[in-house]
């Protein structure tokens, strides 16, 4: 009597790595998406300026503009655009960490 036995580990792993990746780039957009009404803007890129990039398991998105640093962090006077402000970053990453579970529904991680 033999018996065979063949293995899907390597395509299981494979396929939770992209899944990973997936839901790493939804959240990479989301967070572009929640934060691009909030970004301040006059005249500037400042909300289209944004770099995102994903690779294996590892996010990041960046504001490219060399000011897009004083805008995060510092509470101005005045802003031209109503409901625009500071953290404006931050508090979309907190917003769409928080609502992680959906983006892993998404790339069917769960």
């Amino acid at each position: 009597m033999s018996v065979s036995y063949t293995s899907n580990v390597p395509k299981i792993i494979l396929d939770t790595e992209t899944q990973i990746s997936l839901a790493l780039r939804f959240m990479l957009e989301g967070i572009d998406k929640t934060a691009g009404p909030r970004t301040p803007k006059d005249k500037g890129n400042l909300r289209n300026d944004v770099l995102k990039s994903v690779i294996g398991r590892k996010a990041t998105i960046a504001w490219t503009k060399e000011y897009a640093i004083y805008q995060e962090e510092k509470q101005f006077a005045n802003y031209t655009t109503p409901g625009t402000g500071p953290h404006f970053a931050k508090n979309a990453v907190q917003a769409v960490t928080d609502d992680a579970e959906q983006y892993f529904k998404k790339a069917r991680l769960v």
